[in-house]
């Protein structure tokens, strides 16, 4: 069942990476296309009231009809974007705590990678916008200041993921601080909607009205930024998985170098061993036929070294004694 389920998620994975060039390529058309539109035809959003009546095109207006209203065609599928990317990230997070698997925490790690990227995004289309429409590069408006705090959550994240060298520990940490930071991403969204104060703009409503020239090119956006979005998580993804797959051979070659300079210096020193074992060996041998030979040579120089036995003067003064008796 599990080399099933194996085999079935490698499908799916191989599935999702063909898709990621056609995503991409017409995700970037869509989000172009929206784009265009919507400076070139659409026409001009109302924004903030007049302090008085104005007479623009002949016609008498009691609102801006703003051109900064532009940037939202191309703000908010940047901004939806950056929250489902972490999202994601999120779900896997959830899925590492719960299975500690590896590649659970790739796949957060490279969620919030991306999420990064589009909450910067966000933020300079936005403060754009703010420069445009409220002739002010930011205020601490409750939209901007939670989307901000959101910003620094996300960087947080890497920061709180380079502070640790356990790969075990900045994975745990890091999943569930990224759980903690996306609670925000909602709370960013429904602020406008919780605080009545909030001057900034609500673009989701059931009451919006949106007519066809205006309507199209943002889903236009919308669909494509969010195809966009995908493709470059998937790309993200296939490069972080190869680049740890990479590190994990890596290190087994090294285990195994270190394991073939472990075996040779082991062999090597038994070699080294019974050498001096046999020099010792020999030594002591050699010593002993030294010990033998010098043995036999005292033996023989004790027997040259004995006096031969003196004549028997004894015998011939008997002798010498009887023929002078003789004689007399």
């Amino acid at each position: 069942m599990r080399g099933r389920g194996e085999r079935k998620g490698a499908g799916l994975k191989a599935k999702l990476d063909k898709l990621v060039l056609p995503l991409l390529v017409l995700g970037g058309l869509l989000t172009l296309v929206g784009v265009v539109w919507a400076f070139t035809v659409s026409p001009l959003v109302k924004g903030a009231m007049l302090s008085e009546p104005a007479i623009i095109a002949g016609q008498q207006i009691t609102t801006k009809l703003l051109f900064s209203q532009k940037i939202f065609y191309l703000h908010v599928p940047v901004a939806v974007a950056s929250s489902a990317v972490m999202a994601v990230a999120c779900w896997h997070a959830v899925r590492f705590l719960m299975t500690g698997e590896r590649a659970h925490d790739t796949r957060s790690r490279t969620g919030m990678q991306v999420t990064l990227v589009f909450v910067l995004a966000t933020m300079i289309s936005g403060v754009l916008w703010t420069r445009l429409d409220w002739n002010v590069w930011w205020t601490w408006e409750p939209r901007l200041t939670t989307y901000f705090i959101l910003m620094l959550l996300v960087m947080g994240y890497f920061v709180l993921r380079n502070a640790m060298e356990d790969p075990e520990r900045q994975a745990r940490f890091s999943a569930v601080f990224a759980i903690v930071a996306f609670i925000d991403a909602p709370i960013s969204f429904m602020i406008t909607r919780l605080v009545p104060s909030s001057i900034h703009p609500v673009v989701f409503r059931t009451d919006s009205g949106l007519p066809p020239l205006m309507l199209v090119p943002f889903l236009l956006g919308m669909f494509g930024m969010l195809m966009v979005c995908f493709a470059v998580y998937r790309l993200a993804v296939r490069v972080n998985e190869d680049a740890l797959e990479l590190d994990e051979l890596k290190a087994l070659l090294e285990e195994q170098d270190a394991a073939a300079q472990r075996a040779a210096a082991d062999d090597a020193l038994s070699r080294l061993q019974a050498r001096g074992a046999a020099v010792a060996g020999g030594a002591d041998g050699a010593a002993c036929a030294g010990g033998d030979a010098a043995g036999v040579e005292a033996v023989g120089a004790d027997e040259h070294d004995v006096p031969a036995a003196a004549p028997s003067h004894e015998g011939v003064s008997l002798s010498h004694t009887d023929s002078s008796a003789k004689e007399a």
